[in-house]
């Protein structure tokens, strides 16, 4: 895991957990350019095909965190198989997605354990 204790990475394989902690419970503002910097970092990985971010502690995001995700996900595209997932998504945020569609694009799952067992599902398929 990474050492910032609201920001943690963890690896699995070619999976890359984020865990988002309370500090994340509103992504706006300066936050968004932080938060995707990491995520960036974290995708340009070279062992990294599949991220999961556990927005658990998210309570609101805005239409500039959907275009850091965006630039993450297509990021994540350029490897074969790549892939971006959401999971436990507060209800708030999961409108979001639902509203604008991008639940159709991206993976949204209950939990981590969740996403994990997609990744691993669309690596055999």
């Amino acid at each position: 895991m990474s050492d910032d204790r609201s920001f943690q990475v963890e690896r699995k394989n070619d999976i890359a957990v984020v865990h988002l902690g309370p500090e994340y419970g509103s992504i706006e503002g300066e936050l968004v350019k932080e938060t995707e910097k990491k995520l960036l970092d974290v995708a340009q990985q070279e062992n990294c095909s599949h991220l999961i971010l556990d927005m658990s502690h998210t309570r609101f995001f805005g239409s500039s965190f959907i275009e850091s995700l965006v630039r993450v996900w297509n990021e994540l595209k350029k490897r074969e198989h790549g892939s971006l997932q959401l999971c436990s998504l507060q209800k708030y945020c999961k409108e979001i997605l639902d509203v604008t569609h991008l639940d159709r694009i991206w993976e949204v799952c209950d939990n981590c354990d969740q996403a994990i067992r997609q990744c691993h599902s669309s690596k055999a398929g």
